[in-house]
């Protein structure tokens, strides 16, 4: 895909939330004594918030809620609702209609889903951005949710899944601003789609007593067609090799200077794979934040996670941001934006 340049459009919130439930890799009854450690020093997790009850729906609309009650934004003026999530409420009706009604949200608003996990963030505010930019009204805002709770999806019994995944919910308050652009770039390549995969309960596959039953793979790891599969080899080849890449091509095609970044957003898959490409990009360390450590993988959120989490306090005046997120799909998508000192930051947990 050619970059795509959205003119007078801005993000001017961005809340995450996180379940109260924190689980520590280290003294989990799943997970070996011995491994824990392990885990840790090859991907940097230690910590993850897991939803119970909780929905990805219930976390983005808390995010949301956030927003209306701590800013001046007004829910008269949200124009477009999009919810990106790979564990909806529902196989149907969309997510998207149930949480403008839940909001209070004007009916005279566009509100869909999108399906879409690791490079989530950076295909649903691309969406967001370019229908915000049609809308003749200039007071239209858009309204960005995006979240999963993968750790429902994970068997316990599977370590290449099970201790890397946590859950998070986010919002993000899109408006118009002139002389505001935000940059895209997607890509996308399915022969790769099996890296990433949970088999049964769609319709190719459809759920049966077959789903349940547990296998053996790669040693000690028990799942059943209905968990998440995870290829970790083929992931992070896909990581390392894709990523760079990518980030140098948008330097190119979108005239950015490297120098003129403050920060490098990347999706937060494990503390191994990102940073080799770290080390590919000589990148840094600080411009690089991680939330690994306390919240662990939690798929589409976790650019805004990471934003929320570690730069409410280091943006003083404007930052220049490059987001990129990948993974499921295979799927990647680069997005570069600012925020500036007055912008809404904030995390929260219920």
């Amino acid at each position: 895909m050619a970059v795509v340049k959205v003119k007078d459009i801005s993000i001017e919130s961005i809340v995450t939330c996180v379940p109260s439930k924190k689980v520590d890799n280290l003294n989990d009854s799943h997970i070996p004594e011995s491994q824990g450690k392990k885990i840790l020093d090859s991907t940097g997790i230690r910590y993850r918030r897991i939803a119970e009850k909780e929905t990805a729906a219930d976390l983005c609309f808390t995010a949301a809620e956030n927003i209306f009650e701590k800013t001046a934004a007004s829910k008269g003026d949200v124009a477009i609702l999009v919810f990106v999530t790979q564990t909806p409420d529902y196989i149907l009706p969309s997510t998207s209609t149930i949480l403008q009604d839940r909001l209070g949200l004007s009916q005279n608003m566009i509100a869909f889903d999108i399906g879409m996990g690791c490079s989530g963030y950076a295909y649903g505010l691309s969406v967001i951005a370019t229908l915000l930019e049609k809308l003749s009204n200039p007071n239209a805002t858009a309204l960005l949710l995006v979240g999963d709770t993968i750790s429902k999806i994970c068997n316990s019994n599977d370590l290449s899944t099970y201790p890397l995944f946590g859950d998070a919910g986010s919002a993000t308050l899109v408006k118009k601003k002139k002389g505001s652009t935000i940059v895209f770039d997607l890509h996308s390549n399915g022969k790769g789609a099996d890296a990433i995969k949970v088999e049964d309960g769609g319709f190719r596959n459809p759920y049966s007593e077959e789903s349940e039953k547990e296998l053996i793979f790669d040693g000690n790891n028990k799942r059943s067609r209905k968990d998440l599969f995870l290829n970790g080899m083929d992931v992070f080849s896909f990581g390392i090799t894709t990523v760079p890449k990518a980030i140098k091509l948008f330097y190119e095609e979108a005239a950015i200077k490297e120098e003129t970044i403050d920060f490098f957003i990347f999706h937060q898959a494990n503390m191994f794979m990102n940073e080799k490409i770290r080390k590919k990009l000589k990148l840094p360390e600080a411009k690089v934040p991680y939330s690994l450590y306390n919240f662990a993988n939690v798929s589409s959120a976790t650019i805004p996670l990471t934003i929320c989490v570690e730069l409410r306090n280091k943006i003083k005046t404007t930052s220049n941001i490059i987001a990129c997120g990948f993974g499921v799909g295979l799927s990647w998508g680069t997005v570069n934006f600012n925020l500036s000192k007055n912008t809404y930051l904030n995390i929260i947990e219920i």
